[in-house]
């Protein structure tokens, strides 16, 4: 049986357990005369746009100025590349969650998050076979802390279904888990509809890094990268939860919405050549946190600017660890430029994007979004409730 297909199998097992435990909750939640309104239909968070930003995005103040690690700041040039690479591991998460119904005004979110690394050898990708946390976790997330009575009793009912609770550092290791949207928000408005919805997909965000983390640190001690020196990984995003002790570990950024740099530094990125990177940085935000939280960061043009697109959409951050000197900045560029082909066509983020980071992506969409039939049970069963 080929490789790709068992792990989908397996999630699909999964999905159908997730939905048949949550709708003996429901079933439950029926004889205690808790009412859960079904939605009008599929609702979908990560195709939703919010005004605000969530509560754990939000950084204070900041100079806006990044703290420059070489000098005169500007752009380097890696004097081309021979097409080889060191980066063997490929690490990638992805989520999806939507709102099946509503106690009240607490919204009842499920979500699926996936994350896996992929191993190239010569030209063949495998995924790594690393046991714990999972490849797939679900959840159903409800604001737990806002005191609603319906909200603590559907809680209760989805613990006995056999759901599990996370503790707040705890890598995510059960399959089903329950999960309060808010937790950490001191005096929650019960009424604040939106913004429970907002929080929930931060929820699921959380989720996704710790399950990546967890797999960036089960692959840190693998006895197959402690023996293979020369083998490098690269992580879609940026380095969550890096352990100290990583040294081989990268993360690409592919969306640079707001440059780090400031005043004509900006005019020295816009006008970076393809094929070119600028001087390594601390972005300013990580300077207002830990010390473990920094991280060396640069940019890299990969492509010259595509029609129809600005000055940003060839451009990559990356980050490494924050004690990455300057040559190794310098190869590492070389081995991102060198994974330029093959393209990651057709994905629309291709400029900006490597190909083995598209191919995990690709395995790991359909486990995350292939639970609509499963989901379309509790619709049909919240639904029939409504009408009782």
């Amino acid at each position: 049986m080929s490789p790709r297909i068992l792990p989908r199998m397996q999630a699909g097992r999964s999905v159908n357990d997730f939905v048949a435990k949550i709708s003996q909750a429901l079933e439950g939640a029926g004889r205690e005369g808790i009412h859960v309104t079904a939605s009008a239909g599929p609702c979908d968070l990560e195709a939703q746009q919010f005004d605000q930003r969530l509560p754990e995005e939000e950084e204070p103040p900041s100079t806006g100025r990044p703290h420059h690690l070489e000098s005169p700041v500007g752009s380097r040039d890696l004097g081309g590349h021979d097409g080889t690479s060191r980066l063997c591991y490929f690490l990638d998460g992805v989520q999806s969650s939507r709102e099946i119904g509503r106690i009240g005004m607490s919204p009842v979110i499920v979500s699926t998050v996936a994350a896996t690394i992929i191993n190239r050898c010569g030209r063949r990708f495998s995924r790594m076979p690393l046991e714990n946390p999972p490849l797939v976790v679900q959840a159903v997330i409800l604001p737990r802390s806002v005191g609603d009575a319906g909200v603590e009793a559907f809680w209760e009912l989805l613990l006995a279904a056999g759901f599990s609770e996370l503790d707040p550092d705890e890598v995510p290791s059960c399959p089903h888990l329950v999960l309060d949207s808010a937790e950490y928000i001191a005096d929650a408005d019960p009424s604040d509809y939106v913004g429970m919805r907002e929080r929930a997909r931060g929820r699921v965000r959380s989720l996704r890094e710790r399950l990546e983390g967890g797999l960036l640190r089960r692959w840190e001690g693998d006895d197959r990268v402690l023996e293979d020196s020369e083998a490098w990984i690269a992580v879609d995003g940026q380095l969550q939860d890096l352990p100290e002790s990583s040294r081989r570990a990268i993360g690409l950024i592919k969306s640079v919405a707001r440059p780090e740099f400031v005043g004509k530094d900006v005019g020295m990125l816009l006008d970076l050549e393809p094929g070119m990177r600028t001087t390594s940085f601390v972005p300013d935000w990580q300077l207002r946190r830990s010390p473990g939280d920094h991280r060396t960061s640069w940019y890299l043009r990969m492509w010259p600017p595509q029609p129809g697109a600005d000055a940003l959409g060839s451009l990559m951050r990356v980050e490494a660890p924050r004690d990455t000197e300057a040559e190794l900045i310098d190869e590492i560029s070389r081995w991102i430029l060198a994974e330029r082909a093959p393209l990651a066509k057709p994905d629309p983020r291709w400029p900006a994007m490597i190909y083995p980071i598209q191919y995990v992506e690709k395995i790991l969409k359909p486990l995350a979004q292939g639970s609509e039939r499963a989901y379309a049970r509790l619709e049909r069963q919240l639904a029939s409730n409504g009408r009782n």
